[in-house]
């Protein structure tokens, strides 16, 4: 069957077809909204509303919200006005109603302390589940794998046992890591070198050397921390003026605050730092560092205030953990930095210094430090 004849219109005429449909359309959808209209007088309009409102009124004068089924009144009857009871009426109802609150507060109060005596408003744990409590609580503080009383060989970070896990770092660490971690190496305690041998690392860690990728609490140090081998026994629990006397240059300072309770004599040990802020001046290090150690115990004390507030001064045993310097701790100290530290391998000691360092009081605090110390009277803030 052949097709028919294919009539072409042009893309403009069907465009004005379409617009004239919808104007058609439009014009009908118009012309029935308008035969629907219902005209209403405006006088009817009005009366109506007037109705309403009258009506309106009238509900709200009756309570309607409260009751509905009251009957209405007639449009025409008025509403009588509220009768106001007298001042006498007014006040013994008040009193009857603070009355009756207060019985009220009185019973429940007969009621709670009722239930106080014979205890019945709880039951009673029994001795046994009391005992298993406690020791329950003991034991998971000082449960060893729950404590922070590990590390990792690589970012150093306290962690529980629990959360470290083993690893062979020798097999897994790539090359790059393994020129990242050569300073961590020089300890053969951290990480020994036994092929296969494993060692503890945070799941951190873990999962930065799986990836190939340096640590993220490493990246800044590149893994140069240093561990807890490479300190000696001679460079440990030294006090701060002790550090001080031995460092061939001081360019820091801090200021701490610390209690002294007498019946906690290891109170001092859990001091805390005040923050503030720190000036920092340039100059030529080199022209202050010194040739011969320890510094002299007079210079070093100018640049260490000591002052205390409270009721008593504290005595040279109450600062002791803090202020002491004793020499044969800066000598063996000295001595080690000699041997094992090319910065202190030309470094004079000064023994004739330490042999005029004079105590107070059979104790290891320099006197000239307790000399000094003065009374200062607590702030506003500490006192609130």
């Amino acid at each position: 069957m052949d097709a028919g004849p294919v009539v072409r219109v042009p893309l403009h005429e069907i465009r004005r077809i379409l617009e004239s449909l919808d104007s058609q359309r439009a014009a009908q959808r118009a012309a029935q909204r308008e035969q629907r209209c219902i005209r209403v007088p405006h006088d009817e309009i009005l009366r109506v509303m007037r109705q309403l409102d009258r009506q309106h009124a009238e509900d709200r004068a009756l309570g309607m919200g409260s009751s509905s089924s009251k009957r209405r009144k007639p449009h025409g009857e008025p509403t009588q006005r509220k009768r106001l009871r007298p001042m006498e009426e007014v006040v013994q109802h008040q009193r009857q109603s603070i009355h009756r609150i207060l019985q009220h507060r009185e019973a429940r109060f007969r009621d709670k302390e009722r239930a106080s005596v014979t205890r019945s408003w709880c039951n009673e744990d029994s001795l046994n589940l009391q005992v298993e409590a406690a020791k329950s609580f003991c034991e998971a503080f000082s449960d060893a794998n729950t404590l922070q009383v590990s590390h990792c060989v690589f970012c150093y970070k306290m962690q529980a046992p629990r959360k470290l896990t083993a690893i062979p770092w020798k097999i897994l660490l790539t090359p790059f890591l393994m020129d990242a971690t050569e300073s961590l190496q020089q300890c053969r305690k951290c990480l020994p070198q036994q092929p296969g041998v494993e060692v503890n690392v945070c799941f951190e860690c873990r999962t930065s050397l799986e990836d190939g990728r340096l640590p993220k609490t490493c990246s800044v140090n590149n893994m140069d921390i240093g561990c807890e081998h490479r300190y000696p026994g001679e460079l440990d629990a030294l006090s701060p003026i002790e550090e001080r006397l031995i460092a061939l240059h001081t360019p820091f300072g801090y200021i701490t605050k610390f209690s002294v309770d007498n019946k906690t004599p290891s109170g001092i040990r859990y001091r805390r730092h005040v923050k503030g802020h720190i000036v920092v001046f340039p100059n030529k290090v080199e022209d202050f560092v010194a040739t011969v150690l320890p510094h002299p115990l007079l210079q070093a004390i100018e640049n260490i205030h000591v002052s205390w507030s409270g009721s008593s001064e504290p005595g040279p045993a109450d600062v002791a953990h803090l202020l002491q310097v004793r020499k044969s701790r800066v000598t063996a100290a000295l001595v080690w930095l000699q041997k094992n530290n090319p910065l202190y391998e030309h470094i004079k000691i000064d023994r004739a210094e330490m042999e005029n360092w004079r105590y107070a009081d059979s104790t290891d605090v320099p006197s000239i430090i307790i000399a000094r110390m003065r009374r200062e009277e607590p702030s506003v803030g500490e006192k609130i």
